[in-house]
C-alpha cells in the first residue's frame, strides 16, 4: 500500500501572505478529495487562518513529493467557570490510499504533551464536532472516558459545558432539542462500500456515534469532550505503545506460525477463547466451541496479502488470532495495494461473517497491514455443526438476525431513540422461519417482517415486490411471502 514518506509541521503565521494562499490552495486540493460541503474561504478559516493563539498543521507528503494528508491542531486559551482553560480542536484530511498509520497519535502528542507540562495547572479539553464514526472509533480507542459515549453518558452539567463550548465556536444545533448534535457542513465522501460498512459494522463505538447522530452522512457533527487529564492522557500514551509493542510482536509471532510447524504452535484453548469472545459464538457451550474449534483452519499471511476481494464468494468467515487487517474500497482503476482504508480490524475481531452466513458475496477487500495469523471457519464445517445441534442453530441465527435488524433499525425515527438492547428484545422475540425455493408463508397485519437472508416475493393487495435481504417491513395490511431460492425470514409481532 503506499506509505506516507515525509510529514512536516507547518505554523501558519510563519508563512507570508503569499505562500499562505498557496499553502491553503495545496491542503483544499487535498479536503476536496476527502469532504464536501465546505467552501475555500471556510476551509481557510477553519484550518489555516484559525483564530486560536497556536495553530500547527503536520503536513503529510508521499515519496512524488505531492500532500496526500493533513492534521490541524490548534489551542484556544479561554476561561471556563472563572479558570484558566485550553481548548484543544483539530481537522484532519487524508486520502483514503494514505490512511491507517498512527501519524496523526504521534503528532498530537509531541505537541500536546509539552504544553501540558508549561501550564501544569491549566484546564485542559479537546472540543471536537465529529461528521464520522471512523473519528469518534479513535477517540474511543484511545481515551477511556469521552463525552457521549456508551459508558460514560455525559452529566447535565458537563452537557452544559459542550453546549457552551460548541455555541462560542459558531456551532448550530441540528434540532433546538439536542445540544450535541451540530450542523459541522463537512460531509466525507464515503463510497457505497464504505457506507454500507459502517452501517453493518459492530464495533460498539461505530454503532453508538450512528444512533448519537444519524445524519453525519448529511455533514452533521456530534460534539464530544474529553478531558485532557492525567487519567486520559496515560490512557492514550499507553495505548498507543502498547498498540505498537503489539502489532512488532504479533508480526513476529504470525511469521512463525508460516514456518512448517507452525500450525501446531496455536493452541486448540486459545482457539476456544478467540471464538468465545466473539458476538456470534459467545453463546455456544463449551462443547460446541471445542467442537468449532477443531473444524478451523489456521492460516498464517505475511503483510499485504488479500485475504479477500470484494465480490468473491462468502465460504468462510475469520477471527484475528495476530496481528490487523485492512478494510479496502476497490477503487475504479487502481492498482494492487492502492485500495482505500476503510477500517482497521485487530487482534480478536471477526469478519466475513456476513456473507458467509448469507451467501452474499463479499462487500469489501480485506488485506493484512501486517504478518497475520487467521482462524477460518468454512460454511460447511459450521453448518455441518448446526445440523447436529439445533438449539446452536437457533441460536446462532437469532444472534445474527438481531445485528440485521438492528442495522435497518437504529436510524429510523421509531426506533433511534430506544436503547438497542430494548431493540434486540423485539427480534429476539420473532419467529423464525426457513423457506425453501417456491415455499410461501402469510404475515399478518401489524406484524414486523424481517428478509433475513435470500430474495422472496413480497405480495400484499394489488402489489408484488421482489426484495433480496437484509429487508424490513412494517405491515400495515396482510401479505404473502414466497421464497425466490432458499430464504429465512423472522416474524415479529408488535
Amino acid at each position: 500500500m503506499p506509505k506516507i514518506a515525509k510529514s512536516a509541521i507547518v505554523v501558519p503565521t510563519k508563512l507570508d501572505p503569499a505562500a499562505r494562499q498557496e499553502f491553503i490552495d495545496a491542503l483544499y486540493k487535498v479536503h476536496c478529495e476527502v469532504f464536501d460541503g465546505v467552501s475555500r474561504d471556510s476551509f481557510a478559516k477553519y484550518v489555516v487562518e484559525s483564530p486560536a493563539e497556536h495553530t500547527w498543521i503536520n503536513v503529510h507528503r508521499n515519496h512524488a513529493g505531492e500532500i496526500v494528508g493533513y492534521f490541524a491542531l490548534h489551542i484556544f486559551e479561554r476561561e471556563l467557570a472563572g479558570k484558566a482553560s485550553a481548548i484543544f480542536r483539530a481537522e484532519a484530511g487524508m486520502l483514503r490510499a494514505y490512511r491507517g498509520g498512527n501519524t496523526n497519535t504521534r503528532f498530537g502528542l509531541k505537541l500536546g504533551v509539552p504544553y501540558l507540562l508549561r501550564y501544569p495547572g491549566r484546564r485542559v479539553y479537546y472540543l471536537g464536532s465529529l461528521v464520522h464514526p471512523s473519528s469518534y472509533c479513535l477517540f474511543a480507542k484511545h481515551f477511556d472516558v469521552i463525552w457521549p459515549s456508551t459508558r460514560h453518558p455525559p452529566p447535565p452539567a458537563v452537557v452544559d459545558v459542550m453546549d457552551e463550548l460548541a455555541n462560542s465556536f459558531g456551532l448550530e444545533r441540528v434540532t433546538s432539542d439536542n445540544p450535541l448534535t451540530r450542523q459541522v457542513h463537512w460531509i466525507t465522501r464515503d463510497s457505497e462500500v464504505e457506507r454500507y460498512y459502517w452501517r453493518q459494522c459492530d464495533k460498539p463505538a461505530a454503532r453508538f456515534f450512528i444512533e448519537a447522530n444519524p445524519g453525519y452522512g448529511k455533514g452533521d457533527g456530534l460534539v464530544t469532550l474529553v478531558r485532557i487529564d492525567p487519567h486520559n492522557l496515560w490512557h492514550m500514551i499507553s495505548t498507543f505503545f502498547a498498540e505498537r509493542y503489539a502489532r512488532r510482536r504479533e508480526g513476529l509471532t504470525a511469521m512463525l506460525y508460516r514456518l512448517p510447524i507452525g500450525g501446531q504452535l496455536l493452541r486448540p484453548a486459545e482457539v476456544v477463547r478467540r471464538l468465545e469472545a466473539t458476538a456470534l459464538f459467545g453463546s455456544f457451550d463449551a462443547s460446541s466451541l471445542a467442537t468449532l474449534a477443531r473444524s478451523a483452519q489456521i492460516v498464517a499471511l505475511p503483510a499485504g496479502r488479500t485475504v479477500f476481494r470484494a465480490g468473491d464468494p462468502g465460504d468462510e468467515l475469520y477471527v484475528i488470532a495476530r496481528g490487523a487487517v485492512y478494510v479496502l474500497a476497490d477503487r475504479e482503476g487502481a492498482g494492487e495495494g492502492e485500495d482505500a482504508i476503510i477500517d482497521e480490524l485487530a487482534s480478536g475481531d471477526m469478519f466475513g461473517e456476513i456473507a458467509m452466513l448469507s451467501g452474499e458475496r463479499r462487500s469489501a477487500t480485506l488485506r493484512t497491514a501486517t504478518a497475520t495469523l487467521l482462524i477460518q471457519i468454512s460454511r460447511a464445517a459450521l453448518f455441518s455443526i448446526l445440523e447436529a445441534h439445533p438449539k446452536l442453530s437457533e441460536i446462532l441465527w437469532k444472534n445474527f438476525a438481531a445485528r440485521r435488524f438492528d442495522d435497518c433499525v437504529r436510524g429510523l425515527p421509531t426506533w433511534k431513540t430506544m436503547e438497542r438492547a430494548a431493540r434486540l428484545a423485539v427480534v429476539d422475540a420473532g419467529q423464525h422461519r426457513p423457506l425453501a425455493a417456491g415455499e410461501r408463508a402469510e404475515v399478518s397485519a401489524g406484524e414486523l417482517l424481517l428478509v433475513l437472508l435470500g430474495t422472496v416475493q413480497v405480495e400484499q393487495v394489488g402489489t408484488s415486490t421482489v426484495v433480496r435481504a437484509p429487508a424490513l417491513f412494517d405491515t400495515k395490511q396482510a401479505m404473502a411471502v414466497t421464497a425466490i431460492g432458499a430464504a429465512r425470514i423472522v416474524r415479529i409481532a408488535r
